[in-house]
């Protein structure tokens, strides 16, 4: 069997060494997590509640793992597939393209949480999305072209501190999501986890030239919570937003 996972250089150089990293496998769900101790039960446990919650709405109501776009809201659902819902709503996308930063976010928060009111750091990756909840400034790297080579996101300890933040990516030539564009990246930052991963995606839905990196980049900063955005396309760079492009490293 070919492994899926072999690939995903761009977990290299994450995080901070001051954190215990370790990985979680469920079915197709894969995490690297970076914690202040290892917290691998936890996690795994986490992993098969929300994905759990995800599989069985799923059964119940098909086109919202089938449609690639928008579908209308359940105030029934479970609490993530109502944020799914919601957030791929927001950024034009079926609800699936924000599965990946929902467990994310779910996982990282179950994990920060102490039970005594505060928060322990932690951060998630799950195939490029990434939820983090830490006290510090953290820097998360880009990987791809020459262009992106030693190049990272800087996350101010007041975006990554209690609230957390989401940074996720889209590609039509990396990894395994689908990409309607041409993009070699679309990287987003946003408050949310599933929003950073719906709004990658449709970022990376729209980019089929460079002639489309300003007004693309433009258009997902309308999306209330959306941080910003980074795009690579056919060696040219577009970059919006409250993001700072550090080297990795510094």
């Amino acid at each position: 069997m070919r492994d899926i996972f072999a690939n995903r250089l761009y977990r290299i150089g994450r995080g901070g060494r001051d954190l215990k990293a370790f990985t979680v496998t469920v079915k197709e769900t894969n995490l690297f997590i970076q914690a202040e101790e290892d917290l691998t039960r936890q996690a795994t446990d986490a992993v098969l509640s929300i994905r759990g919650n995800i599989e069985s709405y799923i059964e119940s109501r098909p086109e919202f793992a089938a449609s690639l776009n928008p579908i209308g809201a359940d105030p029934y659902a479970p609490a993530v597939v109502k944020e799914m819902i919601e957030d791929s709503r927001r950024a034009g996308t079926g609800p699936m393209a924000a599965v990946a930063g929902s467990i994310a976010e779910f996982v990282a928060r179950t994990l920060s949480d102490r039970g005594d009111g505060k928060r322990g750091e932690v951060i998630v990756e799950n195939g490029g999305d990434v939820f983090m909840v830490t006290g510090g400034e953290r820097v998360v790297g880009l990987y791809g072209s020459d262009i992106l080579l030693g190049l990272g996101i800087k996350i101010p300890a007041a975006d990554s501190g209690r609230a957390g933040v989401g940074i996720s990516s889209s590609s039509a030539l990396l990894g395994e999501s689908l990409s309607l564009g041409r993009c070699e990246l679309a990287t987003v930052v946003a408050k949310r986890g599933a929003l950073s991963d719906a709004t990658a995606t449709a970022l990376g839905n729209m980019v089929k030239s460079e002639r489309d990196i300003e007004r693309s980049l433009e258009e997902i900063l309308y999306i209330p919570d959306v941080v910003g955005g980074v795009v690579v396309i056919d060696g040219r760079m577009g970059i919006k937003g409250d993001i700072e492009l550090v080297a990795l490293g510094d």
